[in-house]
């Protein structure tokens, strides 16, 4: 597990319980995280992806760079 993976189970967490009344402006900031953390996680560069199982057009256009 990567460290924006733990931080969003630790956020994930922390919002299961702040969902008690009252507790509104943490909810929402956590959530806020939330999304920063999930769009991270969203990135390209967050994925790794086999080489041998890109078309070969892409391989090809990288070499070339």
């Amino acid at each position: 597990m990567t460290s924006l993976e733990e931080a969003l189970a630790g956020i994930l967490k922390s919002i299961e319980e702040a969902t008690e009344p009252g507790n509104s402006l943490a909810l929402a900031a956590l959530m806020q995280r939330r999304y920063a953390i999930c769009a991270a996680l969203a990135a390209p560069e967050q994925s790794w992806h086999d080489p041998s199982e890109q078309p070969a057009s892409t391989v090809a256009q990288r070499k070339a760079a």
